[in-house]
């Protein structure tokens, strides 16, 4: 028996490496979503997996000759094995990342919108509210003022120096000398100033959720894991700057009411995920059947050349698989 001479790498060792570079992508971000978007993890245990399989292709295609004399009752058969069980854990990444693309991905970018939505009002509700606190500050301020000059009251004294009022204690001495109208446009530029400032983190704020909102919309998969899992945090972090920003007005620091359902889709977990929406299996096995196939040919195409003995006569034939 002896075996063809054949080129080391031909055209359908390319088909094959296409096939693996495929399954490395299905398996990568199958993982990604596992493991909440841990790339380093994903790629490396992708990168391994495909190394494995190419290395057992390479094994099968030298082990075939032994395999085939012996009607692969071989120890070679053994690659076959593990190739099975290759392909099976990459079934599970493969089927969880096709169930996320059809039944799950639209009701998460839901899901998203209705949260995200929530935070694209917050530049609106703190300018609403700074209009109208600062309109009752100017009031309250003038009015004090006016009523404190008239009296020279010590109890509208020591309101005017505590908060939010702050006015310096040298001033409120000589009460004959204040000019109300000039002394309450000073305290506004400084009260303004500091909601400006504030408006435009929320307005930060509310840009970062429209880019986080655009991200779901397009499906970035690179981040999607990520950003799904750090969804509710974002969201409550978001209220918490809303509410320090309004705590830092004059007049009315009422906070708003945090709400959100934190309630979300499992994407991490292939067995949860299924409970609440199961996959077409049918798919993904085909994908693993034809993909495994394809990566398969490098061996089912290599010529072995193997002598059988003809059971009719004392000769043999030689027999090319």
């Amino acid at each position: 028996m002896t075996e063809f001479k054949q080129d080391n790498f031909t055209f359908v060792d390319v088909v094959s490496l296409i096939f693996l570079v495929i399954l490395f992508i299905g398996n990568f971000f199958g993982l990604l979503y596992f493991t909440s978007g841990n790339f380093p993890i994903s790629i490396a245990i992708s990168a391994l997996v495909v190394v494995l399989y190419y290395a057992i292709i390479q094994l099968l295609k030298k082990s075939k000759q032994k395999m085939v004399t012996q009607l692969y009752k071989s120890p070679a058969t053994i690659l076959l094995v593990l190739f099975v069980v290759l392909a099976i854990f990459s079934f599970v990444p493969l089927t969880h990342l096709i169930n996320i693309e059809t039944n799950a991905k639209d009701k998460v970018q839901v899901e998203v919108n209705e949260k995200i939505n929530k935070i694209n009002t917050f530049s609106d509700i703190y300018a609403n509210r700074a209009k109208t606190d600062m309109q009752n500050f100017e009031s309250q301020l003038t009015n004090k003022l006016r009523a404190y000059v008239k009296s020279k009251s010590p109890t509208l004294k020591n309101q005017l120096m505590a908060a939010p009022y702050n006015i310096d204690a040298q001033v409120l001495a000589t009460p004959q000398n204040i000019d109300v109208d000039d002394l309450v446009a000073s305290r506004l530029i400084a009260v303004r100033s500091k909601i400006q400032d504030n408006q435009q983190e929320i307005d930060k704020r509310v840009n970062e959720a429209n880019d986080y909102q655009r991200r779901f919309q397009q499906w970035n998969r690179l981040r999607v894991a990520t950003e799904y899992k750090n969804l509710n945090t974002f969201v409550i972090d978001s209220y918490e700057l809303l509410n320090k920003k309004l705590s830092e007005l004059p007049v009315n620091k009422t906070p708003e009411p945090v709400s959100i359902n934190k309630m979300q889709l499992p994407l991490d977990s292939f067995t949860e995920l299924n409970k609440q929406y199961p996959p077409n299996w049918l798919l993904p096995a085909l994908a693993v059947v034809i993909i495994h196939l394809f990566i398969l040919i490098p061996f089912f195409l290599y010529k072995v050349r193997v002598y059988r003995n003809d059971t009719d006569t004392t000769s043999g034939k030689v027999i090319e698989y």
